[in-house]
């Protein structure tokens, strides 16, 4: 009850200050940019690199059984772009976005397969918690068509009608339900990489103990907070108890690791070669700064929709299904009742 009084007097001392409402507004923009910016950049880098694409295709060898390869090799690409980039204007253009959504959820789960990558974890669950991000963005699209189609309906029926009223609250109530239970799927989802995160660092634990070198007691100590940390948040946002508060951290942090493991405007002007390390298959291969800076970039807006995956959790909440959530939609003050104004 004290940390939920401060964050309510918090939030009412910003809003004396700064309209929420544009923050708000703001905040559901910079969240929808950032999801769909992995999407946006490969489209434009398969389009720009098309033929290094089809080389790739050929290299995967999909249609190697019907004696297709170089047929859709060449073709492959071109859906590629279509696919992301249709996805994207969907989405980002308001014209169709639960269309759009839906297409980039597909995009996004066959996408590894595709480039045979479904051995690389960490990119294969990046992917799942990019999938957890655009199901919270879906559910918020769908219960905005819910209400429209609830206020049409309800104006169409006759004021005084008990039968009118009943029909639109059940319609409602149906709707709050599919929510919040794509809500909870979507933090599940969300968590994906996380989950990879603490599992690798408990690996890491295990063979650094059982190793005869010895580690320095400061570094473990860190590790062991980062590991403990990690946990206790993964574990919170899944729950949906100061889920917003944790997304916002973790969203913080991937924003931060992603310029720093990811630093392909810094290598790309480099003249050295770099073995692509970070690639199932290729971990040996050395290349030229150019091509490793390419799939660098990549990974890069690949982590950032990551960080737009978290920031829908902050926007739209955990849902019903969740200890914040569990007797009625969460109230940051006016943070989120201005927003949806």
């Amino acid at each position: 009850m004290a940390f939920a009084d401060f964050t309510k007097d918090a939030w009412s001392a910003i809003d004396v200050r700064v309209n929420l409402k544009h923050v708000y507004r703001r905040l559901q923009l910079t969240a929808r940019f950032l999801i769909v910016g992995t999407f946006m950049d490969d489209a434009v880098r398969v389009l720009c690199d098309y033929r290094g694409q089809v080389y790739t295709m050929k290299g995967v060898g999909w249609g190697n059984a019907l004696n297709m390869n170089k047929q859709l090799s060449q073709v492959m690409p071109a859906f590629f772009i279509l696919t992301q980039a249709i996805g994207v204007f969907l989405v980002l253009s308001d014209a169709q976005p639960q269309a759009g959504c839906v297409t980039l959820l597909l995009w996004a789960g066959v996408h590894p397969f595709l480039y045979a990558q479904q051995r690389n974890l960490e990119f294969l669950l990046e992917s799942v918690t990019i999938i957890g991000g655009l199901l919270i963005l879906l559910s918020s699209e769908r219960m905005s068509a819910a209400r429209a189609k609830s206020k049409m309906a309800a104006a169409s029926e006759e004021a005084t009608s008990l039968v009118g009223r009943k029909g639109t609250n059940e319609a409602q109530e149906a709707a709050d339900e599919e929510t919040g239970r794509l809500l909870l799927l979507g933090r599940v989802f969300l968590s994906a990489v996380f989950v990879y995160y603490v599992v690798k660092m408990i690996n890491e634990r295990i063979k650094n103990l059982s190793s005869s070198d010895k580690e320095e007691p400061l570094m473990a100590v860190v590790y062991g907070v980062l590991l403990v940390f990690l946990m206790v948040i993964t574990g919170l946002i899944v729950m949906g108890m100061k889920s917003r508060w944790c997304a916002m951290l973790l969203a913080f942090i991937m924003g931060c690791a992603a310029l720093y493991k990811h630093p392909w405007y810094i290598t790309m002007w480099s003249k050295r070669t770099y073995a692509l390390d970070f690639v199932v298959g290729y971990e040996d291969v050395q290349v030229d700064a150019w091509l490793y800076s390419d799939h660098q970039r990549y990974f890069f807006f690949q982590q950032l929709s990551t960080v737009g995956a978290l920031m829908q959790l902050v926007v739209h909440g955990p849902g019903k299904y969740s200890i914040d959530e569990a007797e009625g939609p969460e109230q940051l003050v006016t943070l989120t009742v201005k927003g949806a104004d």
